[in-house]
């Protein structure tokens, strides 16, 4: 019986080996792309995995990045191929990544470089083949992942599941690739998407757990630098970023001056602001250092719009709030914008800062006081305006923006707009001189109103008319079949509100125009993920939008760069397929989800029209506006290339990610106008670059001198000659001259050494920390002062050599190249060789050395009349 038993349990574990070898054998019939990183700079990687069983030949594979739209089609765009050798074992991986990859990636690559196969970006489609031929652009395809032949904009997918700006792990149930390049490609269907920057996962190909969807309210990370008092690295990304500002407070700023002068602290705000900066920065070093372990608590709102995690940082070892001790200790103000998270957490904040005032500490003290709070600074720094709502946490009121100081920092709350102050129960504190729309949204269904706005939309319904009608607060509708008004009017409307199948709107008693052809409302610019109640009834501005399809009722499906929403309209003039350039509408409410509505073929431009640099440069700020020009020059810096674009009028700066191009490629570029720290610049998205012309030559730099440094060339490249570097300081600006004034040189690289002189210095002239600057690009940019021999020998050898005529002109034309003298230094330079000429031809019939002084007298001279 025993033995019987011993042999069905023998026999039961044989075929449960049997049946485990079986259910973990590899399925898969070739190789895979197994992950996908596009990650901030240059964190790219593509995974490969062999789970056929079998070692495969690498060197029969190649990977193919199609950039920007590019097809199989040879000669239609970049397809930048990558041979692999090597073998693969089964159940391994093979990982390619760029060079300048963080390293953790690179501890697990196989093969690394900086070519173009290496820079894909997110609307780069990336196919894996076998035997491909890169003169036909044929080949097995192995796997895909985008569309070969289709420029998505940035990327592919949606906010969730992109390839841009994301990590993509294949789902380990998928065991045959992509093999069809010229479908749709959502990644969603066979993707996990993690975070920008996730690298936990590479090198190897296993099954792993979807990240959680909600964002986690701490997470334990690594101090890796300070940046300044409210600002600091960690060593690992959260939701994509290693960047922490903090919350709920506000350090005064540092970036502006190099320095402070202690004796103006108290009477210049830009001293005043970097002493305190540097206060605070200091005592936050002295709380955490690089190394220390600190928990992060994220704000309710996670990210600010510069994409940094809002958070609160907590010291692990004693948990010590580090945001608040700068609060308490008067290193920093409060700074809250709505939503402000806990009434706990807010009010613990607030007692803190009139704790710090009371005991006139750090920045409330009254011998150093900080002249101006931070946001004050910002503001007169940039040139722009208050635009916040201040409210008093206390009394429930809200004022303008430029009556801020009205409300006292222990009980301020800033607001981005009126509607929101009102949604959120407080009441404006002062009066008005006309209704306001926003105040009429918040009011109870069934309230009588009167408004006053212009008329953005006119839409015939049911015997009455629909008027949009807009003011500098929100917009409504108000429906009445007594009145007679254009778009462009400014009407008064009293009424009845109630809701239309969920749209708000005034049901008029009594409306008149006050204005006929009053002042435009300029659409306001916005991306789809913002469309919603807020702007209900608003005219608005949607850029780079994509028709993907329409339904029976003239609802066209469509999408910018932050995601799908809906356009009604029923004129039907948008066409599946094409990307407008820009598109206008009404966000307008019906069968339960809001659209936005084109009023006319005029609200449609498919290409904004190429114009100047000139004219750009001129454009009012966040401008859109379409130009096209030669790079000159490519720094990269903060994750992205600062590109020095310039056209026969006028040089700027474009901002954006590496996009295959070269100095002396010529480029077309769509963006608004920007102004950082005084430089103007566009951020263009990647789709909203396009190279025109490989190779068609650097434009000659603009010769100068330093008097003529200045806005007008900002953004060019120029050459100052004969300079002459003095001193560097610890930003590797180095203070230089020529014979016309100073100038700075801007050059991290240390191209050029300070008590040095030379020939020429060429670079871009640039904008920062409140100075222009000449940047030079590289060593050719730098022409060290020729070494000119002038001896009466050197000219006796020479003529000797060459002849008197020849020799007498080389000697001119040196000496003009190194001479500058006060008045006609032409006229000086052919009066020495004059009478060099006559001392030579002394020296040679006579060999006396006397001849020979007086070349040597008359060389002399001349240089003692040299511009120092």
């Amino acid at each position: 019986m025993l033995k019987k038993s011993f042999y069905f349990v023998l026999l039961t574990l044989i075929f449960m080996l049997l049946g485990m070898t079986h259910l973990s054998a590899d399925t898969h019939d070739d190789l895979i792309i197994s992950e996908y990183i596009e990650g901030s700079s240059y964190n790219k990687a593509i995974e490969l995995y062999n789970g056929t069983g079998e070692t495969i030949d690498l060197a029969d594979y190649s990977i193919v990045s199609f950039t920007n739209g590019a097809s199989q089609e040879p000669g239609d765009g970049y397809a930048n191929e990558l041979d692999l050798e090597g073998e693969l074992d089964p159940g391994e991986t093979s990982v390619m990544a760029h060079s300048d990859a963080d390293q953790a990636i690179l501890d697990h690559a196989d093969v690394s470089g900086n070519s173009f196969v290496y820079n894909f970006n997110g609307d780069d489609a990336i196919v894996l083949f076998k035997h491909y031929n890169p003169d036909t652009r044929q080949g097995d395809v192995i796997d895909s992942i985008g569309k070969v032949g289709e420029d998505p904009g940035n990327y592919w997918g949606d906010q969730d599941n992109k390839t841009q700006d994301m990590t993509l792990v294949r789902d380990f149930s998928v065991t045959t690739g992509d093999r069809d390049v010229n479908d749709d490609y959502d990644p969603s269907l066979e993707w996990i998407a993690f975070y920008k920057d996730t690298f936990d996962y590479i090198g190897s190909h296993d099954e792993v757990e979807p990240p959680s969807d909600d964002v986690e309210e701490e997470y334990y990370r690594t101090v890796d630098r300070i940046v300044d008092g409210d600002t600091i690295h960690v060593n690992e990304p959260i939701l994509g970023e290693t960047t922490i500002r903090f919350l709920n407070m506000d350090t005064p700023e540092t970036y502006h001056r190099d320095d402070y002068d202690e004796d103006l602290i108290t009477e210049d705000a830009n001293h005043s602001q970097k002493y305190h900066g540097e206060q605070a920065s200091s005592y936050l070093a002295s709380l955490i250092q690089p190394g220390d372990e600190v928990i992060i608590k994220v704000g309710e709102e996670p990210l600010d719009d510069y994409g940094r995690v809002l958070a609160e940082v907590i010291r692990e070892e004693d948990g010590l709030n580090t945001n608040l001790e700068l609060v308490r200790e008067g290193y920093a103000s409060t700074y809250f914008i709505w939503p402000i998270g806990p009434d706990e957490t807010y009010q613990t904040y607030q007692d803190a800062v009139s704790e710090a005032k009371d005991n006139q500490k750090g920045i409330w003290s009254e011998d150093t006081p900080l002249m101006e709070l931070p946001f004050v600074f910002r503001n007169r720094y940039d040139d722009d305006e208050f635009h916040r709502f201040v409210a008093n946490s206390e009394t429930g009121y809200y004022y303008q923006p430029d009556d801020w100081a009205e409300v006292p920092v222990e009980v301020r709350i800033f607001f981005e707009d009126e509607l929101t102050a009102l949604n959120e129960g407080y009441e404006p504190a002062f009066e008005r001189d006309e209704p306001v729309i926003a105040e009429v949204r918040t009011a109870e269904l069934g309230s009588n109103v009167l408004i006053e706005g212009t008329v953005t939309h006119i839409v015939e319904s049911g015997g009455l008319t629909n008027y949009y009608v807009q003011d500098h607060t929100a917009g409504i509708v108000v429906r009445t079949g007594d009145l007679d008004a254009s778009v462009g009017d400014e009407i008064q409307a009293a009424g009845v509100t109630e809701e239309y199948y969920g749209m708000l709107q005034i049901i008029a008693s009594s409306a008149e125009v006050l204005a006929e052809d009053s002042t435009p409302i300029e659409p306001t610019f916005i991306s789809s993920n913002e469309i919603g109640e807020d702007l209900e009834a608003q005219l608005v501005k949607l850029e780079d939008v994509e028709i993907l399809s329409v339904n029976q009722h003239d609802d066209y499906q469509a999408r910018d760069a932050d995601g799908e929403f809906v356009i009604d309209n029923d004129a039907g003039f948008l066409e599946v397929g094409e990307t407008y350039d820009e598109l206008i509408g009404i966000v307008d409410y019906n069968f339960d989800e809001f659209k936005v509505m084109p009023r006319s073929e005029d609200d449609v431009i498919d290409d904004l029209p190429i114009q100047s640099i000139q004219s750009a440069r001129e454009a009012s700020l966040d401008t859109r506006v379409h130009i096209e020009g030669i790079i000159t020059a490519a720094f990269y810096a903060g994750g992205k290339y600062n590109y020095y674009i310039q056209d026969d009028t006028a040089g700027i700066v474009v901002r954006a990610n590496d996009f295959g191009t070269e100095v002396g490629d010529k480029v077309s570029t769509m963006a608004r106008i920007e102004d950082y720290f005084g430089l103007l610049q566009l951020q263009p998205s990647d789709q909203n670059v396009e190279l025109v012309e490989e190779n068609v030559g650097v434009p000659e730099a603009q010769l100068i001198t330093s008097d003529d440094i200045g806005e007008s060339l900002e953004g060019q490249l120029v050459t100052i000659k004969n300079v002459t570097v003095e001193d560097v300081d610890g930003n590797h600006n180095y203070q230089a001259h020529d014979s016309e004034g100073s100038f700075v040189i801007d050059s991290d690289t240390d191209l050029v050494d300070t008590g040095q002189a030379y020939d020429a210095i060429t670079g871009v002239l640039t904008y920062n920390f409140d100075e222009y600057k000449i940047m030079p690009r590289d060593a050719d940019d730098i022409v060290e002062q020729t070494e000119f021999e002038f001896s009466s020998d050197y000219i006796v050898d020479l003529a000797d050599e060459l002849g008197n005529e020849e020799a007498l002109n080389i000697l001119e034309q040196e000496l003009t190249e190194v001479i500058q003298t006060n008045g006609n230094t032409e006229q000086h330079i052919r009066s020495a060789i004059h009478h060099i000429n006559k001392a030579l031809v002394k020296y040679q019939n006579s060999g006396k050395d006397v001849f020979l002084k007086k070349i040597d007298h008359e060389i002399n001279k001349l240089f003692k009349r040299q511009v120092s």
